[in-house]
């Protein structure tokens, strides 16, 4: 069909993810189109052993659910060679899906091809146990783990070709090109983390903590703020509540972009699959209407986690003397704010 209209088509779909979809569709749009770098691709990251003629290329595949499977299944990217199958799993900003790596799998196990590969490709170090995504599998599949800037190393050696030239451009903006190396900048990140730390705990932390937990009715472990900032970028503590919605209050680091300060705020998400997520996202829009301070985010969009963001740049306290103290202000008149948004609409799934 051609890489300019399957893009097109990709970015008319505008689901959740069209980072990583955008780039499945112009790598595997490269290797389709050059049997000699399909080879170098499948031999450099140890997926064949000897030199394929013939090939298949096959994106967002879609595999109906099988077994317990509480969903369909979708691999990035398909390839399929005379006697082999290997299934592309690529993540960038996001992380595995529920049991996705498990599925993919266990479809795999399926297809009759004698040879079968699960390759997960991810941005950051994410290690994954084989023997748990195999459990249940029959026959042998071998597990391959590969980070983004591999790829990048790989595809500089095509550069004279102009599309590849241009996914290299496109890799490096997005940040896709990490050189494994720490820079004088990283070093002081690293020199100042504790003490950052030690004040982001300072303002969230104490009569900040004790207000969230009071109206959410629970609040996470103080450890998984520092999951929350390894898998979504942000330091946070957050509260489950029914129906897939879930609040939260921190910081959302924009690290990905590196003009942005970070966010300081306090969220209230719901999930796509919710079973109420109509009622709720109606709700969030009269709030936004009916509350400046509270902003909306992916209302429209049936297909991604949707909520409201009552948030402010770090920057804005850059000028204060006592940060930390306005910084705590800003929390409780948010949780204030949160506080009465769920007296006043109780049609919310909050723990009550």
């Amino acid at each position: 069909m051609g890489i300019f209209k399957t893009l097109f088509d990709l970015r008319l779909k505008a689901h959740n993810r069209p980072l990583e979809d955008y780039l499945t569709e112009i790598i595997s749009f490269i290797l389709n189109s050059d049997l000699e770098i399909m080879n170098d691709f499948l031999t450099q990251f140890g997926i064949i052993e000897k030199r394929i003629e013939s090939y298949d290329i096959t994106t967002q595949l879609v595999l109906k659910k099988i077994n317990n499977h509480s969903s369909d299944s979708r691999p990035d990217m398909a390839i399929f060679l005379e006697k082999k199958a290997i299934f592309f799993e690529n993540k960038i900003n996001s992380k595995e899906g529920f049991k996705q790596l498990k599925r993919y799998a266990e479809h795999l196990d399926q297809i009759t091809d004698e040879e079968k590969t699960l390759v997960y490709l991810t941005k950051h170090y994410d290690l994954k146990n084989p023997e748990k995504i195999f459990t249940d599998c029959i026959n042998d599949i071998e597990f391959i783990q590969i980070r983004w800037h591999k790829i990048y190393r790989f595809f500089k050696k095509y550069k004279s070709d102009p599309i590849v030239f241009e996914l290299l451009l496109f890799m490096k903006q997005i940040n896709l090109s990490m050189n494994n190396q720490f820079n004088p900048s990283d070093i002081i990140t690293l020199t100042n983390f504790t003490n950052v730390r030690r004040m982001m705990d300072e303002t969230m932390f104490g009569a900040v903590s004790k207000k969230f937990k009071q109206i959410n009715k629970g609040i996470s472990q103080k450890s998984a703020s520092m999951t929350q900032l390894r898998d979504h970028d942000r330091y946070i503590y957050y509260r489950s509540h029914k129906e897939r919605m879930w609040c939260g209050l921190g910081y959302w680091m924009n690290s990905r972009n590196e003009k942005d300060y970070p966010d300081v705020g306090i969220v209230i998400e719901v999930a796509p699959q919710s079973s109420m997520r109509k009622e709720i996202i109606s709700t969030f829009q009269s709030i936004v209407s009916e509350n400046k301070s509270w902003k909306g985010y992916n209302l429209s969009n049936p297909k991604a986690w949707a909520g409201i963001t009552y948030g402010i740049s770090l920057q804005s306290f850059l000028s204060e003397d006592s940060q930390t103290e306005k910084i705590k202000e800003f929390f409780i008149s948010g949780l204030e704010q949160m506080e009465q948004i769920f007296e006043k609409n109780e049609n919310l799934p909050t723990n009550k």
